[in-house]
C-alpha cells in the first residue's frame, strides 16, 4: 500500500474512534505538565503541517535536511486545550488529508531517491544514523509510523496498521 493511500486509510479509521470519545476525557490532562488527548491530537496537526512543508520543500533542493520545531510551544500556543474537540478532530482530518493528497502528487522517483545528505538523525522518531543512506519515503513513513504511535495514546486498543520501513539499500 502507498503512503497515500495507507494514510488515508488511519485518517478515515481513525474518525469515528475519535469522536467516540467522551469530551470530558479528551480534555483531562495526566499532569500539568502532559498532554490531554486533545493535546496530543494538535500535537499531531503540527507534525502533519512540519512534514508537509519538509515534503513540499523537498522538491526544491538537493538534500533532506530540514528543521525541527519545538513541539511544547507549538501545542502551548495553537491552545489546543482550549478548543473543541470537534475543532481539534477536523482541522487533523483536513491536514492529513491535504498531506496525503500531496503525497499521492510527488512522483515515486523522487520519493525513492536516495541520499545521505539528510538530517533524519535529527528529526525523525526512528532515528536514522547521520550519513547513511535514506529517501523522503522514509520520511513520510516515519511520519506515519510517528502517527500511529500517538493514535495509539489517544484511541483505546488502536491497531497499528503501518508497513514495515521502506528498504534503504538499494
Amino acid at each position: 500500500m502507498n503512503h497515500s493511500t495507507l494514510l488515508n486509510r488511519i485518517v478515515d479509521l481513525s474518525i469515528p474512534l475519535l469522536n467516540k470519545i467522551p469530551q470530558s476525557i479528551f480534555h483531562e490532562k495526566p499532569s500539568l505538565e502532559k498532554w490531554s488527548k486533545k493535546e496530543i491530537l494538535g500535537h499531531l496537526i503540527d507534525s502533519a503541517f512540519n512534514n508537509h512543508r519538509r515534503v513540499m520543500r523537498s522538491l526544491d533542493q538537493n538534500d533532506l535536511n530540514f528543521d525541527g520545531y519545538n513541539q511544547n510551544l507549538w501545542v502551548a500556543t495553537n491552545n489546543y486545550q482550549g478548543r473543541t474537540h470537534l475543532d481539534v478532530i477536523t482541522l487533523w482530518e483536513s491536514c492529513n488529508k491535504h498531506f496525503a493528497n500531496a503525497i499521492d502528487q510527488i512522483g515515486q522517483d523522487h520519493v525513492n531517491k536516495l541520499t545521505t545528505n539528510h538530517n533524519f538523525h535529527l528529526i525523525g522518531m526512528h532515528a536514522i544514523a547521520e550519513g547513511s543512506k535514506a529517501n523522503l519515503s522514509y520520511l513520510i513513513w516515519d511520519y506515519i509510523n510517528h502517527l500511529e504511535h500517538h493514535l495509539s495514546q489517544i484511541i483505546p486498543n488502536y491497531h497499528r496498521i503501518n508497513e514495515a520501513a521502506p528498504n534503504l539499500e538499494s
